[in-house]
């Protein structure tokens, strides 16, 4: 029997940042404890209680934690490598350790290609198989494990076992590679069976591949930074399910609940947290890919330390590779999930499986509906890295002002989010003073508030609607600017609440007419402007700023652009 004293596990709470959203000890308690027959992947709460070194005080809970394999030994809660089993499963990278017939952590005997190796054993080794090629070579992953080292090679340990009736599966950390690394060693228990009323929702197979990639990528991140905060383990490692096994989307599950509870911080780590897989989703659909998955791990894993939470730090350092960063990605994830749609008319606010998401959206907290009167709703709490999304209702031009009552401003975004009638066509208009016209006309409409700090854990705000102006003539999505290179294009969408005659010039820095073009608007249809970059005689104008003048049958408008060539 081999026992890991995690002293340096143990180390983590108590030089790391007591932070209100990480997960508690009595949380762990009650989710490992759990007897409603939901499952529970048990990695993070027991690693928790680890990290805690949260002492048992009943005996429910030392049952859970010895059925857990893990003991006091001289008061410290301690890993117990499980003994040697009856027979060892060799796959290429992997030491599959099982029992077998009719004991408590026995597996099914079936042989059907009788070559002496039990099917579930086989599958189970197959299955991890895959699972390391495709983080190895298709992610890019450094697999490079202090292992359990049980068999005296160098493969990685799977012991197949009795675990308690809902837990998926459990990755343990063992040791330090050396005392100042922040890569831990690590083992994975899988279950005898996963045919458990808990588990029917998929099928068997279903259940040990989702499971495998789960757990593995835990192990992988364990040994890139063993310090790093669950709420990134578990988000990612929700994500990375759906990367290799696309079309089981086990990791559905968790939207509803979280879109329901979207004001909920992003980084929170009760249950919440396998749902933020979504914020991840986006990522990897927007901003740079499975790549950029990697990117923030390997970010996690150079500025690791047992301090400070450094989980934002890391994926704002990714994303500045791409010129992007977490406040944008984290604003542009909660417009997508209230657009909720994969429509190229949404882009980049889309979900290329939107349409099959067990989701319309998030929870609207309130319900403003505004005709002449002054509304004022008070929002006195909003935590940090959360969203409120305010449903809008108008029979009149309003204008949507947003005071920040308390908390840094410049760390607050607030937007109107509105989808055009009878048209798949979205607008939105961010800052903290809008106006918006409902003779446009809208489908839906709703204000987002979105926070984001490392520094200021809350905010109080004020939405007052008072009587706006009208807007005959709208003109969005001034794109791409300031910056458009000479081999693209200039575009932007045009929308008038009357029938009129729209002339749209463009002149260069010293007013000069450059082009001209006369559009015909109808009332509610929108259209688009795109200019190619030419003059009227067809030739590419030089790098510069332009002036696009925008005039309506009431209304004046000028656009400045910037074109680099």
């Amino acid at each position: 029997m081999k026992i890991y004293n995690l002293f340096l596990l143990n180390f983590f709470l108590i030089t790391s940042l007591c932070l209100s959203r990480q997960s508690t000890v009595n949380e762990s308690w009650e989710s490992l404890l759990n007897t409603r027959y939901e499952r529970v992947h048990a990695t993070h709460h027991l690693n928790n209680l680890i990290r805690n070194n949260a002492l048992p005080n009943s005996q429910s809970k030392k049952d859970i934690l010895n059925e857990a394999g893990i003991t006091v030994i001289n008061n410290k809660l301690s890993a117990i490598l499980p003994e040697q089993m009856e027979s060892t499963y060799q796959t290429t990278r992997f030491n599959i350790h099982y029992d077998e017939g009719s004991s408590s952590s026995g597996i099914s005997t079936a042989d059907l290609n009788n070559n002496s190796i039990p099917d579930y054993a086989e599958q189970m080794g197959q299955i991890f198989e895959d699972v390391y090629l495709f983080f190895k070579d298709s992610l890019g992953y450094d697999i490079n494990f202090l292992n359990s080292q049980s068999m005296g090679n160098a493969k990685y340990d799977i012991f197949i076992d009795n675990l308690p009736q809902n837990y998926f599966a459990i990755t343990y950390t063992t040791s330090f590679l050396n005392e100042s690394s922040t890569s831990c060693g690590s083992y994975i228990k899988m279950r005898n069976n996963y045919n458990g009323p808990v588990f029917q929702g998929l099928s068997e197979l279903d259940n040990i591949k989702i499971t495998a990639a789960h757990e593995f990528f835990h192990a992988i991140q364990f040994s890139y930074n063993c310090y790093e905060r669950f709420w990134l383990m578990e988000a990612t490692a929700v994500w990375s399910e759906d990367e290799l096994y696309d079309d089981i989307n086990d990791h559905y599950r968790y939207m509803p609940s979280w879109f329901q509870n979207s004001s909920k911080p992003l980084d929170d780590e009760s249950s919440h947290m396998y749902g933020s897989f979504i914020f991840f989703q986006y990522i990897d659909e927007h901003l740079g890919g499975h790549e950029m998955i990697k990117n923030i791990w390997e970010q996690s894993r150079s500025i690791a330390n047992s301090v400070n939470d450094i989980s934002f730090t890391s994926i704002d350092n990714a994303l500045g590779s791409i010129n992007s960063n977490f406040f944008s990605a984290h604003n542009n994830m909660r417009i997508a999930n209230r657009i909720m749609s994969n429509n190229l008319n949404a882009s980049p606010f889309t979900y290329e499986e939107a349409q099959y998401y067990p989701v319309s959206g998030p929870l609207e907290i309130v319900h403003l509906s505004f005709e002449n009167n002054l509304i004022e709703y008070t929002q006195s709490y909003l935590e940090a890295n959360s969203g409120n999304y305010l449903k809008l209702d108008l029979t009149s031009p309003a204008n949507i002002s947003i005071t920040v009552q308390n908390g840094i401003r410049d760390e607050l975004f607030s937007a109107v989010i509105f989808k055009h009638k009878d048209r798949d066509s979205w607008t939105i208009r961010n800052g903290f003073e809008l106006n918006i016209d409902p003779s446009v006309g809208l489908e839906w409409a709703s204000i987002l508030v979105n926070t984001q700090s490392q520094t200021q854990d809350s905010w109080s705000y004020k939405c007052s609607i008072t009587q706006g102006e009208s807007e005959e003539l709208m003109i969005y999505n001034t794109y791409p600017n300031p910056f458009i290179k000479s081999d693209s294009k200039f575009e932007s969408r045009i929308t008038s609440t009357i029938n009129q005659n729209v002339k749209i010039n463009i002149y260069n820095i010293l007013g000069n007419l450059i082009v001209g073009k006369n559009i015909p608007l109808s009332a509610t249809i929108e259209k688009t402007f795109k200019w190619n970059l030419k003059n009227s005689f067809g030739k590419k104008v030089s790098s510069g700023i332009y002036f696009i003048e925008i005039t309506g049958q009431n209304k004046r408008d000028i656009k400045k652009i910037t074109i680099l060539n």
